[in-house]
């Protein structure tokens, strides 16, 4: 998700998170729920109808899909694109 945004600071910046807690967030490969309401308000400001949804979010939690948004990475192993 997190490479959705041109940058780990951009994330910080448009989440309201510190560039620690980004890299914490990679480094764990997770995102915790708390922060899915700014990532989905973040996200429609800077990509718009492109813009992750609060179901793409618990979906890829769940790795359940690779939302379009992120679905340049769709080859990883175990994971589907969503259409």
């Amino acid at each position: 998700m997190i490479d959705a945004w041109p940058s780990r600071k951009d994330f910080a910046t448009d989440v309201g998170v510190s560039v620690a807690a980004v890299n914490k967030m990679c480094e764990k490969d997770s995102i915790r729920g708390v922060y899915f309401r700014d990532i989905v308000a973040a996200s429609r400001l800077r990509h718009g109808r492109s813009a992750v949804s609060a179901d793409d979010l618990c979906r890829l939690a769940a790795r359940d899909i690779v939302p379009p948004i992120l679905a340049r990475g769709a080859d990883v192993p175990g994971r589907v694109a969503a259409e």
